[in-house]
């Protein structure tokens, strides 16, 4: 991911003005737990505390998400999506792992 492609959950941010709303924008991955995964975790989940397996797989869906946010809101032609927010649900035997938000052209302002 570019440092220089803004994303932010707020709908506007300072130092910046929007200059065009180009639209609703998403990225979406879907993970699932292969059977070594599975039995890591249940074997974690019997003592208790974080299940270590699921939580960096859960990290790497969420950054996954967020790249393809971006790369589909470059594609639309913005350099900053506002109003991002993330979202997961259960399908078939895996996590859909959803972000999305405004794709928009914003301008730094001088004030």
């Amino acid at each position: 991911m570019n440092e220089h492609f803004l994303v932010v959950t707020t709908p506007v941010f300072p130092g910046h003005r929007v200059v065009k709303v180009l639209g609703v924008v998403h990225g979406l991955t879907v993970r699932t737990r292969g059977f070594g995964g599975q039995l890591s975790a249940s074997l974690q989940s019997i003592v208790g505390g974080e299940v270590s397996a699921y939580t960096s797989e859960c990290e790497k869906a969420r950054k996954e998400s967020m790249q393809r946010l971006v790369e589909n809101a470059r594609a639309m032609g913005a350099n900053a999506v506002i109003a991002a927010d993330f979202e997961t649900s259960s399908v078939f035997s895996g996590t859909l792992f959803s972000t999305y938000g405004t794709a928009v052209v914003v301008e730094k302002t001088y004030d």
